[in-house]
């Protein structure tokens, strides 16, 4: 799940000022404390937006007719203060997925939703063996249950990781507050009081949208901490690290597997768990080693895996190339131009702290709000937690304090 860097400030530094757009600097929210959202607008949005998803994104079309939990779980900012409401979407009383809805003005009304588990579903593992103090939000698949002290644990893969004590959101605030701004009176001029109907506002139109189709969703299942040693433990043997062998080699793993045939996953990842120096936790460091594993994987996979049952060098030759400034232009030329799915990694706190998440990008929608103009990008993405349709989120652009994409050409 975790990725880090001591260059990680540098970087922090570089990427102020990086929008959800451009490279320009973000508008400033001007307004003070920002307006509370409160949960019953917040349930009319969910609704209003899972349906609109059904009908617009064909990724999403099974939603159509759900409702949405009448609770939703809250989640903090590590200074107390609320910034989103999990809501879980329900389909025949069968759980079809989830939507997180901002709780606060200055960020977009939807900040991420996908057919994965809704988060909160572990927290009765995690209070289990430990005393939670209240769910805490840090960006995009970034949650996690406060235990204190500056801990928490990450409600995907269950791993205690430090939190940064501020958390900041790269997306444009004032738009931001426009939106909200119109579905705030609308909510208010509602004649109706019920809170299952949705909000009667006028909701977006799809401006843009690009899909890399055939990327696999999965991850990694093979066993841990075994008295065995690389590259012996290479496929379905147990590793000898932990059973986590990290979000970045599985990422990398889904988008190398979009270019073979008949892909061996277990064996791909533990390749790039070495070629990518990932350690035993997990981690990657991202500057650097992530673009490098891709490109030593091909000669990696040729010695230990492929010559020894094939007799010849593997067929395929990848090349990574890392982008700390990655735009929206850039996501729409990686996947609507080239037709290559990539690897993002993003950090929802400051300077590289270990709350960091790698995934593959497989698509994008960009939406348009008629009636304030306010454009969102939002990436689909396979998050490397689950297998299948399971594994697939979609992500606000910007909802993070750095990202770094981390393109991938295929040659053979």
């Amino acid at each position: 799940m975790r990725w880090e860097t001591t260059l990680a400030v540098l970087i922090g530094l570089l990427m102020v000022g990086v929008t959800a757009g451009s490279a320009g600097a973000l508008p400033q929210d001007s307004s003070g404390i920002p307006v509370e959202i409160t949960p019953q607008t917040a349930e009319k949005v969910a609704l209003t937006y899972v349906e609109w998803i059904s009908k617009n994104i064909p990724l999403y079309k099974a939603w159509e007719g759900s409702r949405v939990s009448e609770t939703p779980k809250i989640y903090y900012l590590p200074d107390g203060s609320k910034v989103a409401y999990e809501f879980t979407i329900l389909k025949n009383d069968r759980i079809v997925g989830y939507i997180m809805i901002s709780a606060r003005e200055d960020l977009p009304p939807v900040l991420e939703f996908g057919k994965s588990k809704p988060p909160s579903m572990n927290i009765e593992k995690v209070k289990a063996r430990y005393r939670v103090k209240r769910l805490l939000y840090l960006g995009a698949l970034i949650y996690a249950a406060d235990i204190g002290n500056g801990k928490a644990v990450h409600l995907r893969d269950m791993r205690i990781m430090k939190y940064p004590q501020k958390v900041t959101f790269n997306v444009d605030h004032k738009a931001a507050e426009e939106s909200w701004r119109g579905i705030l009176q609308n909510t208010a001029n509602t004649l109706s009081s019920r809170t299952d109907v949705g909000v009667e506002s006028s909701t977006p139109v799809i401006s843009d949208w690009g899909q890399v189709d055939g990327v696999p969703s999965w991850t990694s299942e093979d066993s841990g901490n075994a008295d065995i040693q690389y590259p012996n433990n290479i496929g379905i043997q147990p590793d000898p690290w932990d059973t986590w062998d990290g979000c970045t080699p599985i990422a990398a793993s889904m988008v190398i597997g979009y270019y073979v045939s008949f892909p061996d996953k277990e064996s791909i990842i533990d390749v790039l768990h070495h070629t990518m120096h990932t350690d035993d936790d997990g981690v990657t460091e991202w500057w650097g080693y992530i673009d490098d594993g891709i490109d030593n994987f091909a000669e990696e996979y040729t010695n230990t895996v492929y010559y020894p049952i094939f007799g010849e060098e593997y067929p395929y030759d990848f090349d990574g190339s890392n982008d700390y400034y990655v735009s929206m232009d850039d996501v729409k030329r990686q996947i609507k131009t080239y037709g290559r799915p990539f690897v993002l990694s993003i950090n929802g706190g400051p300077y590289g702290l270990t709350t960091g998440h790698s995934v593959a990008v497989v698509g994008f929608t960009e939406w348009k709000n008629l009636e304030d103009g306010a454009t969102w990008m939002y990436l689909t993405i396979h998050n490397t937690w689950y297998n299948g349709d399971e594994g697939v989120d979609s992500i606000l652009f910007g909802d993070w304090r750095i990202a770094v994409a981390t393109y991938v050409t295929a040659n053979g």
